[in-house]
């Protein structure tokens, strides 16, 4: 794990790092090729990976700006460890260099603990409740925490995580998932005093959440977040495309409803596809859920977190 840090004038001058030279001359060859092409430094970030003179590294690069003067920012692992999972830690993590620019090192020195590392300490942090953490991500509902010390570490890193495995980044208009709760009611009590999440969760998150529970690999902890939601948004996908075909044809409605009913994360798929339909006044949507709704064609397998 290490970091550089380029001052975006001619030759990228090496304004600090954190890694051996022959990776520093790999990288600054990589952005000097870059940067000949746009003629600009990039403006949004991105990771590559980079093979040379038997070195391989996942690279993520992006500029970073304060008011007179502009930098690259490159966070570096080894090449069997790709960074691509974190990549929203990661843009979160720079977006914060712009205050440290004075004196960056100490802030760099610090990514891997705060963008890598923290999915291993929620999860050692929470161990049983690590489902309902995961349930709370897929829901649309608001989290309370209640404890001491809210700018504690642990605390910081739960709010990442439940933002790591959410499916704000996979849906294709995030109002439909993340409008505030219809329930005033329904808000979720993380108690970090006492490690104890206050809410349910589904056979669904708990699969998962069993899948990484023995995990010590935070890049596999992370992928498989990815994989997690990438689940659960394929079958949103699934649950609302035969509902759009049952407009037409009745058997897709009996599909629909074999799929909901014994679905083990159909009160959530139900829920977002639900909420969809109000954002976008879709009304035989609507009517075709109320349907199931109003019959209780769709069950899930629940546990109530005591």
């Amino acid at each position: 794990m290490s970091f550089i840090l380029f001052s975006s004038t001619n030759n990228l001058p090496v304004v600090c790092k954190q890694c051996d030279s022959k990776t520093c001359d790999i990288v600054h060859g990589y952005l000097q090729t870059i940067l000949a092409k746009s003629n600009s430094s990039p403006a949004s970030s991105h990771i590559q990976a980079l093979n040379q003179d038997n070195i391989s590294i996942s690279l993520y690069y992006r500029s970073v700006k304060d008011e007179e003067k502009e930098f690259i920012v490159c966070f570096i692992c080894d090449g069997t460890a790709l960074l691509s999972p974190f990549y929203h830690e990661l843009d979160k993590y720079t977006d914060g260099l712009a205050e440290h620019l004075e004196n960056p090192e100490p802030y760099l020195v610090q990514w891997q603990f705060n963008c890598i590392e923290y999915v291993l300490r929620v999860v050692d942090f929470f161990k049983n409740d690590l489902s309902s953490l995961m349930y709370i991500a897929l829901s649309r509902n608001n989290v309370d925490i209640l404890t001491s010390n809210p700018n504690c570490q642990i605390v910081r890193d739960t709010h990442l995580f439940i933002s790591s495995c959410s499916l704000k980044e996979l849906m294709y208009n995030t109002a439909v998932v993340f409008a505030p709760c219809s329930d005033p009611e329904e808000i979720v009590m993380i108690d970090f005093d006492n490690k104890i999440v206050n809410y349910e969760t589904n056979t669904f998150c708990s699969k998962w959440a069993s899948q990484i529970e023995s995990e010590f690999d935070a890049y596999i902890v992370r992928q498989k977040l990815e994989d997690y939601k990438i689940a659960a948004n394929e079958d949103l996908n699934t649950f609302r495309r035969l509902l759009h075909l049952a407009e037409a044809d009745h058997y897709a409605f009996f599909q629909g409803y074999e799929f909901i009913k014994l679905h083990e994360n159909g009160k959530i798929l139900f829920e977002m596809l639900s909420h969809e339909s109000m954002v976008y006044s879709l009304e035989n949507l609507e009517n075709l859920l109320n349907i199931l709704q109003k019959f209780r064609l769709y069950k899930e397998s629940v546990r109530i977190k005591t």
